[in-house]
């Protein structure tokens, strides 16, 4: 995670029932913040036990949050959680796992802009089969996986040993890396199919797309979730 003034609304808590993750990519997650307070509006007695980190969210959490924590307020909170909910980030994952933890999460969805693509959505439906974490796909996966949560927050501790942990990790990495690699192949092959067009019809030079407002934030923002997972970022 970079390095974050903490910007704390509510005082974060000596320890919290379930953690709530939302990431510090720019991109806004306000469906990850909006499915939580669903879930609170259903049960307000809950409110005081949830703890969210919202980000660039514009929607704000119905209990303690904040938009940012500093890095060793972070891992303070991730230690003393019963339950991890988080975006599909490959290091919040990874911190999850560190402390025995099955985390429920929610990938970004590029469709709905809150990432630049869907590579959270591709890993995430792998690590799900593998049983790793617990993937709300839908609003209704995730009424049900805080249910159970809030009613058996056990199941969600993660039984395997350190080395597994570990080689789960390693996994991680290899297989953010290989999407990220097969993005930038398919970019390759798309600019070779120009150039080659370019060739046979004497057509002008493959142009440049418009960056747009904001674009090259959103490159320096990519590599918070599509570097290796060893990388210090949320």
């Amino acid at each position: 995670m970079p390095a974050v003034t903490s910007v704390a609304e509510s005082a974060v808590p000596a320890g919290g029932h379930v953690v709530v993750i939302a990431g510090t990519d720019h991109h806004p997650f306000d469906r990850l913040i909006s499915w939580t307070n669903e879930w609170l509006g259903q049960h307000p007695g809950t409110a005081g036990g949830f703890f969210v980190q919202w980000g660039s969210a514009s929607a704000r959490p119905a209990c303690p949050g904040a938009r940012f924590l500093a890095v060793g307020e972070l891992a303070e909170l991730l230690d003393q959680a019963d339950v991890i909910v988080c975006h599909g980030g490959p290091f919040t994952i990874a911190e999850a796992w560190a402390r025995g933890r099955m985390p429920v999460v929610v990938p970004r969805l590029a469709s709905l802009g809150e990432h630049v693509d869907d590579h959270q959505s591709e890993f995430c439906e792998r690590f799900a089969a593998l049983g790793r974490i617990a993937l709300a796909r839908t609003l209704p996966d995730f009424t049900r996986l805080l249910a159970e949560a809030a009613a058996e927050p056990a199941r969600f501790r993660a039984t395997s040993s350190g080395s597994e942990a570990d080689q789960a990790v390693a996994c991680l990495g290899g297989l953010v890396e290989e999407l990220v690699s097969r993005h930038r192949r398919l970019s390759l092959i798309g600019t070779r199919m120009w150039s080659r067009h370019r060739r046979r019809t004497g057509g002008p030079p493959m142009p440049s797309p418009d960056p747009g407002p904001g674009a090259s934030t959103a490159r320096q923002a990519e590599p918070h979730d599509s570097a290796h997972c060893a990388s210090p970022q949320l």
